[in-house]
């Protein structure tokens, strides 16, 4: 009887360990919805906040670091001012360190480091290129090995590859077919839950139409 007693303890302090919290999901919901809908600094800023204020209370959680990470990258990305793009940046990579220590398993976390990378490179590329493209690269295969069907991967692969220089096997045509990865990629993934990464999409198909027409003009 004692044994069982002690099993059972045991159990349920294992599941209290290892159980997801979701209480917050439903505020994170809400602001991926609106920034999804309206892609400006205002909504993208809204998310972060939120996200900082759930970080506040839920130390163990790398979703909510995921998309304060994710909030302040686009919110570099939309910025003009130079500087206060890489201190943007710098929040961000802050935020996706924290959360890779909670999850180094997780795929969509270097996605993010991806991204930072190519924001910072955006800023100088002459400069910047040799030190971030390879450090996007690497982000990228890393993704590779942890989850190889996650269709963000070529989506960013295919994007980096239309403005890479021929010379160095970029170019549309070059594109076209890890685009078409992407694509076969975003139709077979399912979401582990509801508010799992999910953006790019819509975008992968822009880029593929748009290299579709410029091959055709060729």
């Amino acid at each position: 009887m004692m044994r069982n007693f002690l099993l059972i303890t045991l159990l349920l302090l294992v599941a209290k360990v290892t159980a997801v919290d979701t209480t917050y999901y439903a505020a994170l919901r809400n602001n991926l919805i609106l920034a999804d809908k309206e892609y400006k600094i205002s909504t993208y800023q809204s998310l972060a906040n939120t996200c900082e204020r759930i970080i506040a209370m839920r130390k163990n959680e790398w979703l909510p670091l995921y998309y304060c990470a994710y909030a302040y990258v686009h919110i570099g990305y939309m910025t003009e001012d130079e500087e206060r793009k890489d201190i943007f940046f710098d929040t961000a990579q802050a935020s996706i360190d924290a959360a890779y220590e909670l999850n180094p398993m997780e795929s969509e976390i270097q996605l993010i480091k991806a991204l930072i990378c190519y924001g910072r490179m955006e800023i100088n590329p002459m400069f910047r290129g040799a030190i971030y493209f390879p450090k996007a690269n690497d982000a990228l295969e890393k993704a590779k090995a942890l989850n190889s069907k996650n269709p963000r991967i070529y989506y960013l692969e295919g994007k980096s590859t239309i403005y890479k220089p021929a010379f160095m096997g970029g170019g549309v045509e070059a594109a076209l077919p890890i685009l078409e990865k992407a694509l076969q990629y975003y139709m077979e993934f399912v979401l582990p839950f509801d508010i799992y990464p999910h953006w790019g999409e819509e975008s992968t198909f822009t880029l593929y139409q748009n290299c579709m027409e410029e091959i055709e003009k060729e």
